[in-house]
């Protein structure tokens, strides 16, 4: 035990001796002849000034310091700052056994309070790309940067601040830095990397293990990363494996994490074009969007588009312009395959596949695929924002097996459906900055058509009183029956720059009543000229008093004015009682209820272009017209009574 403990006793002697021996040197130092190395250090390896304008001194401790106070690190000449860094206070961490040999190396480099300035040029130039002083040599070969200047182990950033500024842009973002390190576990090991801060208003806090700042600044590749934390409270990591690589910047092996979501796959950022290029392949079996915390956009260009001219109209359809200018930023060639995507208003989509292009402000969708409204969703979409004056949109889309209830629910009528599978196919081509531009301009065809369904009837909400009215007047039965049993529902319609003209290629069948209508629709000044001809199908007791044979609507969108014909329809009906007394139809009741009696093609037929509309019977002799317009005489006539 004696023993033991002189064994202790010797090397406690001899470490004291070691700490007493270093720290007498180190109070024989000149703490300004300590700062010349240093500068020409960092000069030789950047081709940077560094000053030091509030001089130095020594701090004894167990791992003595020398401190330089107000620092700054010169900036490219083309940079807007005079200075790249600027710190209060700078730490340089001192090796003890080294200063036995009267060697002086540092272990840790400190920076108080840092004001760091990054910076591209309209050139593509980087502020942080350093060229080394004629005739000294770089660490890496080719550019370096500060950390190779000083290659040390540890790293640590107290209360700085970061700004990065993109020429191209015109955007600038901020990175808050409370505490940032970087610590080697082992000599010429890996490190481990802790951050607490903010980028721009999104709180991060990382910690984790890094490659070694050796392979780091020798550019061996790859160079590894796994970390994780929290990102404004939502959980995150990342592992991957980088390659850097002429500008051209790989993420391989990638897992990443936030939230919810767990993302898969490689990424990749080229930088040296006139644009970065984004190129990645990503797959994932679930994405949140609620649960991603979105930063502000940067700022955008300095030459924006000029704004839309207001109208001076409140359009149903908004009119607020939509800026694609981030289209023209970047360029991308991606692919994304995702099992379940939960968008922030709660619909869910399923199996989202997506192969897409963007190339000088034109996105390419090539092909996308996903599960939505109950059904599935395919198609591709073509944003060509090239000129900020004048985007253009080509939209395909192919719908199949959607639901009825969840389409209604969509376009802001919501009732109960059971049943109502429906397939939906458009072609549309736009132009503009807003959706309101972009209906007012649309060329081409659009179709829905939905399958036999219940409809629970219910009031709709009182916004849309006319269209309540609407639907009293075509279907009042809706107001005694608690469901209606939807038959088949088509619309289609070819449409013009902007204008949609129907001919009797809107029809709904019911188990009780048929309607076509036919019209214009206009989206460029959002008003209609619709006119609905319901037809009850035979046998079907009904007070007709109050049943339309025609009902026109016009006017805006937002509201639209009814006129119902319901004294029309009790000519109708007379008409139909003499027909039958005469034992014919006459040429307009023929019109009405053929389809009824079975003798003609229904509503839905004639509105997908399957079956051409009945043609009118001859023009019966003046004789059929009836010798009264009593309504309740030709009721009686009618139905056999």
């Amino acid at each position: 035990m004696s023993r033991l403990l002189k064994i202790v006793g010797g090397v406690v002697a001899v470490v004291a001796l070691l700490v007493v021996g270093a720290i007498v040197y180190v109070t024989t130092i000149d703490p300004a002849t300590l700062v010349a190395p240093v500068q020409a250090r960092v000069k030789a390896a950047t081709g940077r000034d560094l000053a030091v304008r509030g001089g130095a001194r020594i701090a004894l401790s167990l791992h003595p310091r020398i401190v330089l106070n107000d620092v700054a690190l010169s900036n490219a000449p083309w940079a807007t700052p005079q200075d790249m860094v600027k710190a209060q206070r700078v730490e340089l961490s001192l090796a003890l056994v080294p200063l036995l040999s009267r060697r002086i190396e540092l272990e840790e480099i400190r920076l108080v309070a840092p004001q760091i300035s990054l910076e591209t040029s309209k050139t593509g130039e980087k502020n942080w790309q350093m060229q080394p002083a004629a005739g000294a040599e770089s660490p890496g070969g080719g550019t370096t940067n500060l950390a190779a200047a000083v290659a040390i182990s540890d790293f640590e950033i107290d209360n700085g601040a970061v700004t990065y500024r993109d020429a191209g842009s015109g955007g600038a973002t901020g990175i808050t830095i409370e505490k940032f390190s970087l610590r080697e576990k082992a000599l010429g090991g890996d490190m481990r990397m802790e951050f607490r801060g903010a980028v721009g208003d999104v709180t991060i806090a990382l910690s984790g293990q890094l490659g070694s700042l050796e392979s780091l600044l020798a550019q061996r590749w790859p160079y590894t990363i796994d970390v994780g934390g929290e990102v404004e409270g939502v959980k995150f990591a990342i592992a991957t494996k980088v390659k850097a690589q002429a500008q051209r910047y790989t993420l391989d092996e990638l897992k990443f994490v936030l939230g919810a979501n767990a993302v898969n796959g490689k990424f990749a950022l080229d930088a040296s074009g006139a644009r970065p290029t984004l190129v990645f392949d990503i797959e994932a079996p679930t994405l949140a969007l609620s649960a991603v915390p979105v930063p502000a956009l940067p700022a955008a260009p300095r030459t924006p588009p000029p704004a839309a001219p207001k109208s001076g109209h409140n359009y149903l359809i908004p009119d607020t312009p939509v800026s694609f200018a981030p289209l023209r930023w970047i360029d991308a060639d991606g692919k994304l395959a995702i099992g379940k995507v939960l968008a922030a208003s709660g619909r869910q989509y399923d199996n989202v596949r997506m192969q897409f292009k963007l190339n000088d402000g034109r996105l390419d969708v090539s092909t996308f695929s996903l599960g939505a409204f109950g059904g599935t969703l395919t198609g591709s979409i073509v944003v060509d924002a090239s000129r900020p004056d004048a985007a253009s949109l080509n939209v395909n889309v192919d719908g199949k097996g959607l639901s009825l209830g969840a389409l209604l629910a969509a376009a802001g009528q919501a009732r109960e459906v059971r049943g109502g599978k429906s397939d939906l196919a458009a072609n549309l081509a736009m132009r503009g900055n807003s959706p309101h531009a972009w209906a007012a301009s649309a060329t081409g065809n659009v179709r829905l058509v939905a399958g036999p369904a219940s409809l629970v009837n219910s009031k709709i909400a009182a916004a849309a009183a006319s269209w309540e009215k609407l639907n009293d007047a075509l279907n009042p039965f809706r107001t005694r029956d608690p469901a209606t049993d939807l038959v088949c529902a088509v619309v289609r319609f070819p449409i013009a720059n902007g204008i949609a003209k129907v001919d009797r290629t809107i029809g709904i069948e019911t188990n009780k009543i048929g309607v076509t209508a036919s019209g214009t629709l206009d989206f460029r000044n959002e008003t209609l000229d619709f006119t609905f001809q319901p037809r009850a199908k035979k046998g079907i007791s009904i007070d007709f008093a109050g049943f339309a044979d025609l009902v026109q609507v016009t006017g805006p969108f937002a509201s639209p004015q009814l006129a119902i014909n319901a004294a029309g329809s009790a000519k109708v009906i007379a008409s139909v009682g003499a027909a039958i007394s005469t034992g014919g139809l006459s040429a307009v009741a023929q019109g009405l209820f053929s389809w009824a009696e079975g003798n003609g093609p229904g509503p839905c037929q004639v509105a997908l272009g399957t079956a051409a509309p009945s043609a009118p019977a001859q023009k019966q002799d003046s004789r059929d017209a009836p010798a009264t317009g009593s309504l309740g005489k030709a009721l009686n006539k009618l139905f056999g009574k």
